[in-house]
């Protein structure tokens, strides 16, 4: 019985899966174990409040910079967005700025993504990613909108954004529906930080990072955003392509 190869796709899951389990296994061993992104939301909070709208779009930026990694840029932009003054009870950062820059930043930082498939499409071998292309062409009104959206909720990006890029898919093209959506989704949670930061604060205070449910989140957002790469490039873009390409025939056959 031959035995085929595993393709590069399988064994990156593979690795993900293994390292994942790991994580989760020394966290419950060691309780005192630091989470990555605790630590790191900790030290982009302090960020964000000595640089003001500056640390707002820096930390968007590179929340969205880290392709595959959860970032929790969003949280800051909520805070920003509700952060009053002490002494003279006054926001401190007007939430239409804070989104706009937010959500500016955010695109920039997409767009590594975008780089990073175009500079290694060999992930996707030299035909699946020219159908991967042709399939977007004949759907040229629906890769705007589903880039649109992805921009306008907490669905992660890079799940269409580097195969994008892999199949040179033109930059601007990504980058316009991308800042439109992000943009809007970033004022939203800007203004949700105005009226809902005084309710959630003490729930954010009271979390602990270190229970068992906390870890657990943690390792299953980075997994999902894995997962969902994963079953993107395993597509047969080619064989999806001929389907769609036969049913038209077909549909032409009928009314002629």
């Amino acid at each position: 019985m031959v035995t085929r190869p595993m393709r590069k796709s399988d064994i990156l899951l593979l690795i993900s899966i293994i390292i994942l389990s790991l994580y989760f296994l020394v966290s419950m061993i060691i309780p005192g174990l630091g989470s990555p992104i605790v630590i790191i939301y900790n030290w982009l909070l302090d960020f964000s409040l000595v640089l003001g709208y500056l640390g707002d779009f820096l930390i968007s930026f590179l929340g969205n910079a880290t392709v595959l990694i959860p970032f929790p840029y969003m949280i800051v932009t909520f805070i920003l967005g509700g952060l009053i003054d002490e002494v003279t009870y006054e926001f401190l950062f007007d939430p239409w700025l804070v989104g706009l820059l937010s959500g500016f930043g955010a695109v920039l930082g997409e767009m590594t993504g975008y780089f990073i498939g175009y500079g290694g499409g060999q992930f996707l071998d030299k035909n699946q990613r020219n159908a991967f292309r042709e399939y977007i062409d004949e759907h040229p009104r629906a890769t705007p909108f589903v880039l649109w959206f992805l921009a306008a909720t907490p669905i992660p990006d890079d799940v269409l954004i580097i195969p994008l890029g892999a199949a040179r898919y033109p930059w601007w093209k990504v980058l316009i529906p991308q800042f439109i959506g992000k943009t809007m989704f970033m004022t939203f949670i800007a203004w949700s930080g105005r009226f809902g930061l005084s309710i959630v604060g003490s729930l954010l205070g009271s979390t602990d990072p270190s229970s068992i449910a906390s870890r657990g989140i943690e390792i299953a957002s980075v997994f999902m955003i894995v997962l969902a790469v994963y079953v993107l490039v395993r597509i047969d873009w080619m064989k999806l392509m001929t389907n769609e390409s036969h049913a038209e025939e077909h549909r032409d056959n009928e009314t002629s």
